[in-house]
């Protein structure tokens, strides 16, 4: 589903990405792991495009994200993005949240995509919610919002960015368990955490980054328990003390 060879990014004289390279396949679920700044999120950025990558290019359900003709918005419309901070039209409704990338973007009918967004409202547990304003909802109801959004689209791949990184300790489980269910949905998903247990439970793979570049990929059981390069073993030691 998703193929990146030789990625580099760099914002002024800061390597963010150096020749980065790794394929995500349809259904997997990979999860990015590693240390603040060490460049997940920015790799997540260029998969969705954005960022624009310096160099090396991307391919995502067969199609060069990094070509000069990508139609972008049209692109965008098959891969989902979550962000840390939710990201949600504050002015709006939950409902309208929903329906207006449906209606605007995808061309549904009003009567469409009030249907398919009060779906997902109760896919995550959040139906009660739908004449809400966003602005009245805690953190964890936001991002569960957040992600029933981007189920609306129906991509074809789910990029999370550190989903539970703003929310309040007692409001991550809640999130966590909704992104557990999904993966038992066939999505790809390509996620950033530094929830390892979440990591463990949910990745059929798991990468390790370190200062711009891959250093580790193997499944939970080899990367938490066998891992090979140094940093990993290092970066481990220190979260697990």
């Amino acid at each position: 589903m998703i193929k990146i060879s030789n990625l580099s990014k760099a914002f002024d004289e800061q390597i963010v990405l150096s020749d980065i390279s790794l394929d995500v396949k349809v259904n997997e679920v990979v999860c990015l792991i590693g240390a603040s700044g060490s460049g997940k999120s920015t790799l997540l950025r260029c998969i969705n495009m954005l960022e624009v990558p310096d160099a090396g290019n991307i391919v995502v359900d067969n199609e060069e994200v990094t070509s000069p003709s990508i139609n972008i918005n049209s692109y965008r419309t098959k891969v989902g993005m979550i962000f840390q901070s939710f990201n949600l039209f504050n002015h709006l409704s939950v409902l309208k949240n929903l329906t207006i990338g449906q209606t605007k973007v995808l061309k549904r009918s009003k009567a469409e995509a009030l249907a398919i967004a009060k779906a997902n409202l109760e896919k995550v547990g959040m139906l009660n919610f739908a004449k809400h304003s966003v602005k009245k909802l805690s953190g964890g109801q936001k991002q569960r919002v957040a992600i029933a959004r981007a189920l609306c689209m129906n991509p074809k791949v789910l990029l999370l960015d550190e989903p539970t990184s703003a929310l309040d300790p007692e409001l991550v489980g809640e999130v966590l368990d909704v992104i557990k269910a999904l993966t038992q949905e066939g999505l790809t998903m390509l996620i950033v955490t530094h929830e390892m247990s979440f990591a463990k439970e949910v990745a059929d793979r798991v990468i390790f980054m370190d200062d711009g570049r891959v250093c580790e990929v193997g499944t939970p059981s080899q990367i938490f328990n066998h891992p090979k390069n140094e940093r990993t073993k290092t970066f481990l030691a220190r979260i697990t003390r």
